[in-house]
């Protein structure tokens, strides 16, 4: 055995509570612990054989391992155990989570992941010719409440919520994955099983899904700010060309003895005492007004964060009178800086450029992190060019379980999300000379 656990087997990994069978709501604290391990016979069983540790509970998981894995391939900040447990703690009223870590033949940890199983309504996020016919065909209800079995967890943009050593095998880590995966997936009643979001970068190590029958989707590009252009946005405004930078200034002056101001919190109880459940319905109306709604998350969750990451969540808000008309959350490792989610007063929206003077106090912030990546969103996709923000390419990786949804998801991949071309970044900077 690897390491300690909750409990394991060996062999096939049969995976059933009561409450599991009945639906994918949590079974609660007192309900049968999961742990499960099952093999991956090489073609020379013992040479290279890979086994998987499931863990139920994030307070469970073997820390060592988990954090030694994240540490050494730099993965992402939505892999950070704090990260984890505070998205556990948030979300378990809706959603069901398994944390894995396969390790290699010598015990060594060679990959890690989180697991979630959740219901979504494909109409947030599908194809919009498609959207309107299941909204308005009482046969296709179903698709109003699809059961999905993630790869990934709820809150985690733009990013991946699994991490493969280098030197590991990602051909049998995945094949031991998808294994269990499906078979989770069956026992629970899900429709299909997503591994989400991966960079082009990622694409190679996980080809091998494509074996498995998983079809290749293309989703919403993440964009990018160039980091380079000084230490804050003023320097930034600096490089624009003059047409661009009356444009910004225009935005900037409506503010101007308005009585609103931007702050930038960091300080968890000042978060806290500052973001009200008053405020976050903000954030859902935008959510609702949103192109792309993949999930709406709860109030709890961004207090979990707050709570759990030590600084490293920031609230940069526009006030005015104590109260928030406009805000965005950012996370910030050691190389990236996420501006993750944001919301807006439309009542006062277009008096005030609520949302571009938001989006360039996030720019200043983000600038003076002095990090190598920033990360933008997914969405407003013309404005962030002409921002001349980059963008990069997102992809997840679909397969429908049982006979039906095996060919629904076969057929129909390329209408799972709406299409968000993303465009080029506008000519907005001066030349050099």
């Amino acid at each position: 055995m690897c390491a300690s656990g909750i409990g394991t087997w060996t062999g096939s990994a049969t995976v059933s509570t009561p409450d599991m069978r009945r639906g994918l709501l949590p079974a609660g604290r007192d309900a049968d612990r999961l742990a499960v391990e099952a093999g991956f016979s090489s073609p020379r069983p013992g040479a290279g054989a890979y086994t998987i540790r499931v863990f139920e509970a994030a307070a469970d998981i073997e820390r060592t391992a988990w954090d030694g894995l994240c540490a050494s391939c730099a993965a992402p900040v939505f892999m950070d155990l704090r990260f984890v447990a505070a998205v556990e703690a948030a979300m378990k009223s809706t959603c069901r989570f398994w944390f894995v870590i396969v390790y290699d033949d010598e015990c060594r940890p060679a990959a890690c992941a989180g697991l979630t199983a959740m219901k979504v309504d494909f109409t947030d996020f599908g194809d919009r010719r498609v959207t309107w016919i299941v909204k308005y065909a009482p046969f296709l209800a179903r698709f109003r409440n699809m059961r999905m079995l993630f790869c990934s967890l709820p809150g985690s943009p733009g990013d991946r919520s699994l991490v493969i050593a280098p030197a590991a095998d990602s051909g049998k880590v995945l094949a031991l994955l998808h294994e269990f995966m499906l078979r989770l997936a069956t026992e629970i009643g899900a429709d299909a099983v997503i591994f989400k979001e991966f960079a082009p970068t990622d694409l190679d190590a996980m080809k091998p899904l494509l074996g498995f029958g998983y079809q290749l989707v293309e989703i919403p590009a993440m964009h990018l700010l160039d980091p380079t252009f000084g230490g804050t946005f003023a320097d930034y405004c600096a490089a624009l060309r003059t047409r661009y930078r009356q444009q910004v200034n225009k935005s900037v002056r409506k503010l101007k003895n308005s009585g609103i101001v931007s702050t930038v919190l960091t300080e968890p109880d000042a978060i806290l005492r500052k973001y009200t459940r008053e405020t976050h319905a903000l954030y859902e109306e935008m959510t609702r007004k949103s192109d792309l709604r993949i999930e709406v998350l709860p109030y709890e969750y961004y207090c979990e964060l707050v709570r759990r990451m030590d600084g490293r969540m920031e609230l940069i808000s526009l006030a005015r009178e104590d109260r928030i008309v406009a805000f965005g959350w950012c996370c910030c490792d050691d190389t990236t800086y996420h501006l993750m989610y944001a919301g807006v007063d439309y009542g006062l929206n277009k008096e005030f450029d609520l949302y571009f003077n938001l989006m360039y106090a996030g720019f200043d912030r983000a600038l003076r992190k002095g990090v190598a990546r920033i990360h933008v969103g997914q969405t407003a996709t013309v404005f962030k060019a002409r921002m001349g923000c980059s963008h990069e390419q997102r992809y997840v990786y679909t397969k429908g379980v049982g006979f039906f949804m095996t060919n629904l998801f076969r057929l129909g991949s390329s209408l799972l999300v709406t299409k968000k071309p993303s465009s080029p970044p506008a000519d907005i900077f001066k030349r050099p000379g």
